[in-house]
């Protein structure tokens, strides 16, 4: 890793850290270029805080500016739109998993599955601001930033007290699910179990509906484990 790189993750680290900034960030995903005042009514602060916001995610990469035209005529509106990181961090992520499958020559069975899993601890480990003790609403808000850096498409399907179904329009591991859609499946599920349990949740994924299966969209149900799971 070089030291821009080091540089720059510290950078998305400290605009990440504060909440309103993240949430600035995910409506940014959401709802396309926006002006500033359109982001401050949207999550509820003064437009110079939204301002302020808005130029720390630009200095770290995770936002740009841009220009829209009036209708009406008159000065073009200054609009920010969120910049698609995700791409270049879930090509790195998932290159790491397979050169790690690679070095370990014939793994053994679980290899695989737990290289994932320490990879989403260390992704959820450099996402999430602070230890303190989280919710499973809080978990699953963190979950999906973190999902944000390899794939595009997440969303929230369904969700219950322990229990939330996510869907995603895209495949963190679609170079290989094509050929190897059994270890794709099980790469993703590991992922998100080790995420999850960098949050401090004890989870299982049970998978819906897989796109390296030929369904439009992936669907995975996260649920926390009981006292009489396994």
């Amino acid at each position: 890793m070089t030291t821009d790189t080091v540089g720059q993750d510290a950078a998305v680290a400290r605009a990440l850290a504060a909440p309103t900034r993240a949430t600035i960030l995910d409506h940014l995903r959401a709802a396309g270029p926006r002006a500033v005042k359109e982001v401050a009514d949207a999550v509820g602060v003064h437009a110079n805080v939204a301002r302020g916001h808005l130029d720390v995610l630009v200095s770290a990469g995770l936002a740009s500016v841009s220009w829209r035209r009036n209708s009406s005529g008159g000065r073009p509106a200054k609009v920010y739109e969120a910049t698609p990181v995700h791409v270049e961090d879930g090509t790195v992520l998932v290159s790491d998993i397979l050169a790690s499958l690679i070095e370990a020559a014939a793994p053994a069975p679980g290899t695989a599955k737990k290289i994932a899993e320490q990879a989403g601890e260390r992704l959820a480990r450099r996402i999430r601001p602070g230890e303190d003790e989280l919710a499973f609403s809080e978990q699953v808000e963190w979950l999906q930033r973190a999902l944000a850096h390899v794939s595009g498409g997440v969303r929230v399907a369904a969700r219950g007290d322990d229990w939330v179904e996510l869907e995603d329009l895209d495949c963190p591991f679609k170079g290989i699910a094509a050929s190897h859609p059994e270890i794709a499946c099980s790469l993703d599920k590991a992922l998100k179990e080790g995420i999850m349990r960098a949050l401090g949740a004890d989870t299982y994924v049970e998978q819906v509906t897989s796109i390296a299966w030929g369904d439009p969209s992936c669907r995975d149900v996260v649920r926390l484990r009981g006292k009489g799971t396994t």
